[in-house]
């Protein structure tokens, strides 16, 4: 038992430092107007909110678990889609996806994804695995791995500016958020009231402000750096960000722990699978061998092959 937990725990590591992956789809089909409410966009390039959630469900189980649960990792996940499609696009558009060099690597990419599902085709099936019991010895013993910082719940009343404002705007807004903090700090203030009233950032004013948990490391340093240190219900100073001026009331405060077992049983699961399916094709290339051994002289091989330069 305490083997298997230490393979797993190095498949943890191992799957903590991949980078998010992201398999063709709807991004592609920019050219066509997306159906659905558009949610993130660069120039002709539109994602909705399905298309989305159809990336996440062909993501990585941890990745998708992490972008669930965490508004800037969902956020992370599509900006680099939305890169990765604008680098593809002006790629193909210098002919990269024609040169030679390149057609080599795709189809090596293409040979591997083969191997990759022939060797989890060996796995015998086994809708019942993992049980409760192993994921709950993983995440035990790796619960150490798996801590979560320190998260603020707040709420915000933002005035923007426009990027190409004039002086005379800017001071229009400043003054606009001094007006408006000025009625946040009273003692009968009603803070989600006037969210609702002054806030320019639709998605939380229709909420009273509230823009949820966020993680520490997640917080805009401005913002985290004003509330630091405050108690329930202390409302910021006017604070200056590129987008114009945010008001912020703390809400809450979440001390920096391990993350509840529903939240990572994902990356549990998936590590666990894995390292299955390490076993099955490690027994069946241990067949192969035996069947057929390879045969080499490795000092002769050196010798030859670099003879080649």
């Amino acid at each position: 038992m305490v083997r298997r937990i230490t393979a797993v725990a190095l498949l943890l590591l191992l799957a903590a430092g991949v980078p998010m992956g992201f398999a063709a789809g709807p991004a592609q089909k920019a050219a066509a107007a997306p159906k659905g409410e558009i949610v993130a966009q660069r120039g002709d390039l539109k994602l909705t909110a399905a298309e989305v959630r159809a990336m996440l469900n062909a993501a990585d189980p941890a990745v998708r678990a992490k972008a669930e649960a965490d508004p800037a990792a969902l956020a992370a996940f599509v900006r680099d889609r939305l890169i990765d499609e604008a680098m593809l696009a002006e790629a193909k558009a210098q002919g990269w996806d024609k040169k030679p060099d390149v057609l080599r690597r795709i189809a090596a990419a293409r040979d591997a994804i083969i191997v990759q599902a022939y060797a989890a085709s060996l796995v015998p099936a086994d809708p019942k695995f993992p049980t409760d019991e192993p994921v709950n010895e993983t995440y035990e013993a790796n619960k150490a791995k798996f801590m979560l910082p320190r998260q603020y719940h707040i709420a915000q009343i933002a005035i923007f500016v426009p990027k190409d404002a004039k002086p005379n705007a800017d001071a229009a807004a400043r003054k606009k958020a001094d007006e408006v903090r000025a009625e946040a700090v009273r003692p009968t203030a009603d803070f989600e009231a006037l969210a609702k009233k002054y806030s320019q950032d639709k998605v939380t004013a229709e909420k009273g402000g509230d823009a949820g948990w966020i993680r520490e490391d997640a917080l805009v340093p401005a913002i985290r750096d004003a509330i630091a240190g405050t108690s329930d219900g202390s409302v910021s100073a006017v604070i200056h960000l590129p987008d114009g001026y945010h008001i912020v009331q703390l809400l809450g405060v979440k001390a920096a722990g391990p993350a509840p077992l529903e939240m990572v049983r994902p990356q549990i699961v998936a590590a666990l699978k894995q390292a299955r399916t390490q076993q099955f094709v490690s027994t069946h290339i241990g067949e192969m061998l035996k069947a057929q051994p390879i045969e080499l002289n490795e000092i002769d091989l050196a010798r030859q092959v670099n003879a080649t330069h």
